[in-house]
Formats: structure tokens, sequence, C-alpha cells
């Protein structure tokens, strides 16, 4: 029984700077979400295969119509996969609330996709992912199975719920 926090040791400068800079996180995260249920606007960071890209265009496209009730900001990284691009990557998914992968036939062999999926988990964002199709059945990121991640069809107002869920 019991709970509350453990103490060990003394204070020290490093830590507190720690702590400091989780608090910090963790306030921006609240905001950024706060702001984003206020203005029905969603930072959402884009994950898919190269091949897909139109298919994504589509989704953004669709998401700007009235009566979705949907508009996000598409905050993909289009660039060749090297240390910079994981950076470009990494900032990214910070300013994100949820990270969306589009599964199509190639999605779960590219190594850009996997990457991704594995940095939005690490920052603490929902990975949401959306089939491509509906009449086939495109396998899973295997990051995604093993987080038992939510895969839903594409459909707009079921991206819409599971972003609401956030």
């Amino acid at each position: 029984m019991g709970g509350g926090s453990s103490y060990i040791g003394g204070s020290s400068s490093s830590s507190v700077n720690q702590a400091g800079a989780v608090f910090d996180k963790a306030t921006q995260d609240v905001e950024k979400k706060e702001e984003e249920r206020e203005h029905g606007t969603r930072n959402v960071f884009i994950s898919f295969h190269s091949d897909d890209e139109r298919k994504v265009d589509l989704l953004r496209v669709q998401s700007r119509r009235e009566e979705y009730g949907l508009d996000f900001r598409d905050h993909s990284v289009k660039a060749p996969i090297d240390r910079k691009w994981r950076e470009e990557v990494d900032k990214k998914i910070d300013s994100t609330s949820a990270t969306i992968v589009m599964i199509g036939e190639h999605t779960a062999e590219r190594r850009n996709v996997a990457y991704e999926i594995e940095r939005s988990y690490a920052k603490g964002k929902k990975v949401i992912g959306v089939m491509i199709r509906s009449d086939k059945n495109y396998k899973v990121p295997q990051q995604m199975k093993d987080s038992n991640a939510t895969i839903v069809p594409w459909k707009l107002s079921a991206i819409q719920a599971e972003l609401d869920k956030s």
C-alpha cells in the first residue's frame, strides 16, 4: 500500500533541470491539445510509403471539407533518409499531437515509416493506422501491431473519432 513519490539522495541542478524540462514539455502538450480542440485543427504527422502519396494528397483535400469537421496540418517530411531527415522528422513529430500511418501495400516494409512510427511512440504520440483500401488486407507495420494501435478504415469520421480520443 502507499503511493506518492520516492526520494533518494540529495538534489542536483541537473535533476532539477530535467524535472523542469519534463514539466515544461507536459505543459506544452496540454496547451497544444487545448488549442487544437478550441480551433478544430489537428497538428498531425502523416507517415506513408511514397508510392501512396497521391492517396495521401486525396486525404488532405478531403479533410478540408466542412461537412467532415476535420482539418489538420500535415507535418510529413519529404526528403532523402539521412541524419538530417531524422532530425527533421523528430522536430515535426514534436510539434504534433498524433501520427496517422496510411497503410498501403508496401507500407510495412518501409524503413522510413518504421522510424516515424518508432519516434512517434517514443515521444508519447497517439498512432492511428488508416487502411488505404477497405477491400485489401494490407500488412500492418510491426511497431503498430506490438503497440496494439488502432486501425481504422479510410473514413474521415473514424479518423476524427480516434483523433478526438487523443
